[in-house]
This record gives structure tokens, sequence and C-alpha cells, in this order.
């Protein structure tokens, strides 16, 4: 499914354009459902070639969201990624 929607969005936005996309990480063994962890290899195959991708934070959050402590995930993080059309990089 994430493959089917970064080609369409590949496919609409136009030649110069950037924009940010903003990512959770975490072991996605220890929960089920949604959000659904997104890590930096699977961003950057994703997306490259088309786009380039630039990391611009991690945060550990996991001590702000006692929801997924309480569903016994162990590691939490917020990536912000930068994307921006590689010919135009």
């Amino acid at each position: 499914m994430r493959q089917r929607y970064v080609k369409v969005l590949h496919a609409r936005l136009p030649v110069g354009c950037s924009g940010l996309l903003i990512t959770l990480e975490y072991p996605q063994s220890q929960m089920e459902g949604s959000p659904l962890s997104v890590d930096e290899l699977e961003v950057r195959s994703l997306y490259r070639p088309t786009l380039s991708v630039d990391l611009l934070d991690r945060r550990d959050i996991l001590a702000r969201e006692p929801r997924f402590r309480e569903d016994g995930v162990t590691a939490l993080s917020t990536a912000i990624y930068r994307l921006r059309h590689a010919s135009k990089a």
C-alpha cells in the first residue's frame, strides 16, 4: 500500500517542490495496528531516486506517549524528513 501511495504522490508533485514527512519509529512487533512504524531505510527506499531525502530531526518520545508504553512498546521516536525533487536538490 505504501508503494502505491508513493507512486501516486510522485506523479502529482510538480518538479522543484519540497515537503516534510513525519514518521513514527518503534519495534512494529511490539504493537499491532496503527499508527504503523516506518523506519529511515524504508523512507529512503520508497522515495529515492525521484526525491532526495534528508533526515532533519529524530526524537525519542516514548516518555510522552503512555498509550504506547501501556501496549508494551519499549522504544518510540518521531523522525522528520525533508523531501525534494532530486533534479532540483
